[in-house]
């Protein structure tokens, strides 16, 4: 009992080291007035599903600078007394970059009841992009057909995928290195669909953080929990007639609430998984040869053939003729499938700061060897 404590406490000691080394993101920027002066003592705050993440006052000049920030996608609100408060919704944060942001207050002498609502839009040109690649949000996700961390990787130029895996980047030996939350994956890189919030691919330009990685660099950062309890559940199956399903779903909310603000959430968690299974595991666009079942069904009654010669004899499959096989796209005897499950605790420990106990488990197992009636 006692040891199986300590191992526990073992663990959530280095879940933590590894949330605490998460690649983080910045955001910076000016508040001005209608007039282009800088609003100082301004309240800057980032929240995502509800839940503040950082936040900070401008100085004497207008200028705020919110870090950390774990990569992913945010609402930033910004309030000044004497002015209507402003809202930008959907601001990308990535890792390892500073996002820069300018905020133009309006009087509230006007309309004290006006509050500004924008939508964000990603710059052109990056102010702070010293690293070539991509980083690919939720929304844009989702619209992909493929939505797995290796689908998404490959849809960014300069990556080579080969049936939908990463095979290298801008043609280096070496293959793609994988970050989740910011910590090296050491095993499988598998992550459910629907625990993906932003997947940012390095090209060049690497980080001295990632100093080890030669070819390129895949981080997936994963969703956290909200003030507000929220889920989702979808199903796949194939109507090719290969047998492929897939089942994912997610599951997030609070768990403790302030007893001062019912928004806030003091304890809050985040649980996604997917279920995956392939009837044929092993598909081909090219295809494989099959013998009939006449044909095969002979060479099991009769495994060796004399071979006309006056002695000795040739296994009977050497006598195979086009006639006796027929083509296919698949194998048998290849069902396989996957169970992947990842999660995460949220706990405020501050105004500005939260600290996060998350880990995954993933199990697979199948079967890739073909029949007898295959060659």
């Amino acid at each position: 009992m006692f040891k199986n404590l300590l191992m526990t406490l073992a663990l959530i000691l280095a879940t933590c080291t590894m949330t605490m080394a998460q690649a983080q993101g910045r955001l910076k920027g000016k508040i001005t007035d209608d007039t282009g002066e800088g609003v100082p003592f301004a309240n800057v705050i980032v929240e995502k599903g509800g839940t503040q993440v950082g936040g900070t006052s401008t100085d004497f000049d207008g200028n705020y600078d919110i870090n950390p920030i774990p990569p992913g996608t945010y609402t930033l609100k910004a309030s000044c007394i004497g002015f209507n408060p402003f809202q930008v919704n959907n601001i990308v944060i990535p890792a390892n970059k500073i996002t820069y942001y300018d905020i133009k207050m309006a009087s509230g002498a006007i309309n004290l009841n006006e509050v500004t609502i924008i939508d964000y839009e990603i710059p052109l040109i990056s102010k702070d992009n010293t690293t070539s690649g991509a980083s690919i949000t939720a929304e844009e996700i989702s619209k992909l057909p493929n939505r797995s961390a290796e689908g998404v990787a490959s849809s960014v130029g300069g990556v080579f995928s080969q049936d939908g895996e990463v095979g290298s980047i801008r043609g280096s030996r070496e293959g793609a290195v994988y970050y989740i939350d910011g910590v090296k994956v050491i095993g499988s890189a598998s992550v459910p669909q629907s625990a993906i919030d932003q997947v940012d691919v390095i090209l060049g330009g690497t980080p001295a953080m990632y100093g080890d990685a030669m070819g390129g660099i895949i981080n997936m950062t994963t969703k956290g929990p909200s003030r507000t309890w929220g889920g989702g559940l979808e199903a796949e199956y194939s109507v090719d007639g290969y047998g492929h399903g897939r089942l994912g779903g997610s599951l997030q909310g609070p768990l403790i609430k302030s007893k001062k603000n019912d928004q806030e959430a003091l304890l809050g968690f985040f649980l996604a998984f997917d279920l995956n299974r392939h009837k044929y595991g092993s598909t081909s666009a090219v295809g494989y040869w099959r013998a009939t079942e006449d044909w095969e069904n002979y060479i099991i009654a009769n495994p060796l053939t004399l071979s006309g010669v006056g002695t000795g004899s040739v296994p009977t499959a050497s006598y195979t003729h086009s006639d006796d096989l027929f083509h296919t796209k698949f194998l048998n005897n290849s069902t396989n499938w996957n169970v992947n499950i990842t999660g995460n605790i949220n706990i405020r420990t501050g105004k500005n700061t939260n600290l996060t106990v998350g880990g995954s488990y993933y199990t697979s197992s199948g079967h890739y060897a073909a029949d007898r009636g295959q060659y």
